[in-house]
C-alpha cells in the first residue's frame, strides 16, 4: 500500500477450493501421460499423485534404447531403500527412517558437545569451552592461506567468538551447558532433522500405492504401478523405449517434476504456517466480532519508552477505531519492539491479539526463523514479543506465547497471502480486513486507511538548535509522526516498560551531543531516498565519547574512545568502538570496523 490519506487496504476475499484446481492440473498432465483412467472418480488425487512420484522416479533411469527389465531393476532400489518389511512399505517402516536420522542427529550433537566435559561430570562450563578452544583461536589466524603469529587481541577476538558460537545452547545464560540444556539443544536438532526430513523424504515409495489398502505397498503392487507407467511410454509395447518414445517422455517428466514441485511448495508453505502457530496460545476471537488484522515493520514514530529491553529501539503505532457498532477484534502485527496506541472508539473492541518477530533473545528473531524454514531448518522458538498496547483493557489483550505467531501485513505479505493464511491459522477463521506498511503511522478501522504522517498524541518538542542540530533534523525527516511521550503504566505488556535514559537512534545520539558527552568527528554525505523524493544529506557518523555513558538502541556508527573514559554501556554489536590510542575494537564492538 502507498503511504497515503486515501489509501483503502480492504481485502476482498473469495472461497478459493484448490483441490479442484490443482485436481484439473494434475488430470491434464496425466492425459498428457497416457494414463487417463487413473485419475478419475474419487481417486484422482492418489492417482495422480502416484503417476507423478513413478515419472520423476523414473527419470532418472529412462533413456533411449533402455528395456523394461533395466527400468526395473533400477526403480526396485527404491522399494528396497524405503525399508520394507515382509509384507512390503509400510508407513511405520518409512517412518522409522526418519526416527532413526533423528537419533543420529541427537546422538552427534551430545557426542559433540561432551568433547568440551573436560571434568566428565555431564555438563559443560565456558571456561571448560575456553581451555579447549584456546589453542584453536591461535590456529585460527591466517592472511591469504597463510597462517601468523597471532597477536593477543587477535588471539582474545578470536577465543571471543568461538566460545560465544559453542555457549548458544546455554538457554539461560548462566555460563554452563547443563545436562537438561544439552538434551534440549539436541532434541531441537533432531527435530530440525526430521523437519528436513520430512521436506525431503519424496524417494521413498508412496503408501498411495497400496492399491489393496491393506496397510503396505506389496513388491507386487510396486511393479505393476512402474510397468503401468512404462508402458504408458513404451507405445509399441516392445518392452524397449526408442529414441522417439524417450524424447516424448522427457517433455512429460519435466511437467511432472513441475506439478510435483508446485505441490511441494504448497505443502510446505503450510507446513510451515501450521508450525509457526503451534503453542502460540491465543484464544479465539468473539464470533460477532470483525477481525482487522494490521501490520507494520517498523513505525514512523519513536517512543521515549522501551519494552523488555532498552538496547531495542521500541516504535510507536496509533490506531484509530471509528465509531460504529460492530465489535472490532484486532490482530497486530510488528517486525520491530512495537507500542500499538488504540485511540477513538475504543469500546467497539472486543479483544486484541499482538506479537512481534523480535524477542529479548535476539535467537528468537521470528525474521531470521521464517528465512530459517524456508531452507528447511526447524524454527527455535523465542519468548514472549516486545509488544504493548495502550488504550485497552489488560482483560481484552493477549499476547502471543512465543515470536513468529504472525506475519506483519505489509504490501508484500498480503499480496502473497501469507500474513492473511497464518492469521486464519492462528484466529481459527479468516480475517475481515487487513491494512499494513513498512513503516507505519496511523491506522483508522474499520476500512483500513493509513495516514502516513499524522503526529502521535504527546509528541515531545524537538530542539531545533544546539550542537546535535543535524542529527535532530534527521530525526524528524526519519520519524515525521514524532517521538511519543509514553507512560509506562498506562502500557499493557507481557514485558517490563520503562523510560528510555537516553532516547533510541539518532535521537540518542542527538541528546548526547547536546549534552557534552559526545563530540562529532565525521560526516558522511549521500542521497537519501524516502516516499519517491531523493534528498541530499550530510549526517555525522564518527564521533568521540568524552564520559561514561550509554549508546542509544540501535545506533550506528563509529565511535573513538580515550583511554581514561569507561568503556559505554548498552550494546555495542552494531556498532565500531574503537579505543584510543591503537583504535582496536573494544570488546563487544563490531569486529570488522574499518
Amino acid at each position: 500500500m502507498k503511504q497515503s490519506g486515501t489509501a483503502n487496504l480492504i481485502r476482498l476475499r473469495h472461497t478459493v477450493q484448490p483441490g479442484i484446481v490443482e485436481c484439473a492440473m494434475r488430470l491434464q498432465l496425466v492425459r498428457l501421460l497416457g494414463a487417463s483412467a487413473l485419475c478419475l472418480g474419487v481417486l484422482a488425487a492418489p492417482a495422480c499423485a502416484n503417476t507423478e512420484w513413478i515419472v520423476n522416479r523414473m527419470s532418472g533411469v529412462m533413456r533411449a534404447d533402455v528395456t523394461w527389465e533395466q527400468v526395473r531393476s533400477q526403480m526396485l532400489m527404491a522399494f528396497y531403500q524405503s525399508n520394507p518389511d515382509e509384507r512390503g512399505v509400510t508407513a511405520q517402516g518409512v517412518d522409522d527412517l526418519r526416527k532413526i536420522m533423528a537419533a543420529q542427529r541427537r546422538s552427534q550433537f551430545i557426542s559433540q558437545i561432551l568433547l568440551y566435559d573436560l571434568d566428565g561430570d555431564g555438563a559443560v562450563t565456558k571456561a571448560e569451552i575456553t581451555a579447549v578452544m584456546q589453542p584453536r583461536a591461535r590456529q585460527m589466524i591466517h592472511s591469504n592461506g597463510v597462517q601468523l603469529e597471532s597477536t593477543p587481541e587477535q588471539t582474545r577476538l578470536q577465543l571471543d567468538r568461538l566460545v560465544s558460537d559453542a555457549l548458544k545452547p546455554d538457554a539461560d545464560r548462566d555460563g554452563v551447558i547443563s545436562a537438561a540444556e544439552i538434551q534440549q539443544e539436541a532434541q531441537r536438532q533432531a527435530d530440525q532433522a526430521s523437519t528436513g526430513w520430512r521436506q525431503n523424504g519424496t524417494q521413498y515409495v508412496p503408501m498411495t500405492l497400496d492399491a489393496n489398502g491393506d496397510g503396505a505397498v506389496s513388491l507386487a503392487e510396486y511393479e505393476a504401478a512402474i510397468r503401468q507407467q512404462f508402458d504408458a511410454v513404451d507405445g509399441d509395447r516392445d518392452g524397449r523405449i526408442s529414441a522417439a518414445e524417450f524424447a516424448d517422455f522427457g517433455k512429460r517428466a519435466n511437467e511432472a517434476r513441475l506439478a510435483t514441485q508446485r505441490a511441494r511448495e504448497v505443502e510446505l508453505r503450510k507446513q510451515r504456517q501450521q508450525a509457526a502457530v503451534a503453542g502460540c496460545d491465543v484464544p479465539a476471537p468473539p464470533r460477532d466480532a470483525r477481525i482487522v488484522l494490521l501490520g507494520a515493520q517498523e513505525a514512523r514514530a519513536l517512543s521515549n519508552a522501551w519494552i523488555g529491553t532498552q538496547d531495542q529501539v521500541t516504535y510507536v503505532t496509533t490506531v484509530e477505531i471509528a465509531p460504529g457498532p460492530e465489535p472490532i477484534y484486532l490482530a497486530l502485527a510488528s517486525g520491530g519492539a512495537m507500542i500499538w496506541d488504540i485511540v477513538g472508539a475504543t469500546e467497539r473492541i472486543a479483544g486484541v491479539a499482538a506479537d512481534a518477530d523480535v524477542s529479548i533473545d535476539k535467537s528468537g528473531d521470528a525474521r531470521l526463523q521464517r528465512f530459517a524454514a524456508v531452507n528447511g531448518t526447524a524454527p527455535q522458538r523465542g519468548g514472549k514479543p516486545l509488544v504493548g498496547v495502550i488504550g485497552v483493557p489488560r482483560e481484552k489483550v493477549h499476547f502471543t506465547a512465543h515470536t513468529g505467531c504472525l506475519v506483519p501485513a505489509t504490501e508484500a505479505t498480503m499480496k502473497d497471502g501469507s500474513a492473511e493464511e497464518i492469521a486464519a491459522l492462528l484466529l481459527g477463521r479468516a480475517v475481515d480486513e487487513s491494512g499494513g506498511e513498512q513503516r507505519a503511522g496511523t491506522f483508522r478501522v474499520p476500512a483500513a486507511r493509513h495516514f502516513a504522517d499524522r503526529p502521535v498524541r504527546n509528541a515531545i518538542q524537538l530542539p531545533k538548535e544546539g550542537l546535535g542540530e543535524l542529527l535532530w533534523r534527521d530525526v524528524r525527516e526519519a520519524y515525521p509522526a514524532g517521538i511519543a511521550q509514553i507512560e509506562p503504566e498506562a502500557v499493557v505488556s507481557a514485558h517490563p516498560v520503562s523510560h528510555y535514559s537516553v532516547l533510541p537512534g539518532r535521537a540518542g545520539l542527538a541528546e548526547l551531543v547536546d549534552a557534552g558527552a559526545l563530540m562529532v568527528t565525521g560526516m558522511s554525505r549521500g542521497i537519501r531516498i524516502n516516499d519517491g523524493d531523493f534528498k541530499p544529506f550530510t549526517m555525522p557518523n564518527k564521533f568521540r565519547i568524552s564520559k561514561k555513558l550509554r549508546l542509544p538502541a540501535g545506533v550506528q556508527g563509529t565511535f573513538t574512545l580515550p583511554s581514561q573514559v569507561p568503556p559505554p554501556d548498552g550494546d555495542l554489536s552494531a556498532t565500531c568502538v574503537l579505543s584510543e590510542p591503537e583504535m582496536k575494537p573494544i570488546s563487544g564492538s563490531r569486529a570488522n570496523c574499518s
